[in-house]
């Protein structure tokens, strides 16, 4: 039985190596001739965001960005401009509110420092929500995290497009 299972698993990774599959953050080419997005990633300078939230944002690109910090000679900046809005939800009979949500609309510009001509724009959003209850530092604590949380979703999706912008520029 045992044989039998790896006759059709070898098979499968034969294919799936043949499909042209490649890793977005993996090394292409060999040498001084490779590449690799986590690379450009890191070449990116992080403008400024406005506000708290905008705080937020940025602490989450750099983390994903630029994990090893600050380029040194950054070939790209990245503009983002950020906005907010809040709804709440659930409304009871006596008008107080249960539940609320909190969406972030992130616009991004990647520009290319060397021409200063934008190369790739895009827009993100996230929403987050959170339960209203009796304690106002509760309250505070939830809206806070979900704040939180949505930066960092659109942190991770902006990632994640610039990944794949850098993989497709490389790739043709």
């Amino acid at each position: 039985m045992p044989r039998a299972l790896t006759v059709p698993t070898l098979l499968l990774l034969l294919a799936l190596g043949a499909c042209g599959f490649q890793p977005v953050y993996g090394t292409r080419g060999t040498g001084s001739a490779s590449s690799s997005v986590t690379a450009d990633l890191a070449a990116i300078s992080i403008g400024p965001i406005a506000d708290r939230r905008g705080q937020l944002l940025r602490n989450s690109l750099r983390d994903k960005l630029t994990p090893r910090g600050v380029p040194a000679r950054a070939r790209f900046r990245l503009d983002v401009s950020l906005t907010e809005n809040r709804s709440d939800l659930v409304i009871l009979k006596d008008s107080t509110s249960t539940f609320s949500k909190v969406r972030f609309i992130a616009e991004f510009v990647l520009v290319d420092l060397a021409t200063n001509q934008p190369v790739h724009r895009g827009r993100s959003e996230s929403t987050t929500t959170f339960n209203r209850v009796e304690s106002d530092f509760a309250i505070l604590a939830a809206e806070k995290d979900a704040r939180r949380r949505a930066a960092d979703e659109i942190g991770e999706d902006i990632r994640l497009r610039l990944g794949l912008y850098f993989d497709r520029t490389r790739g043709s």
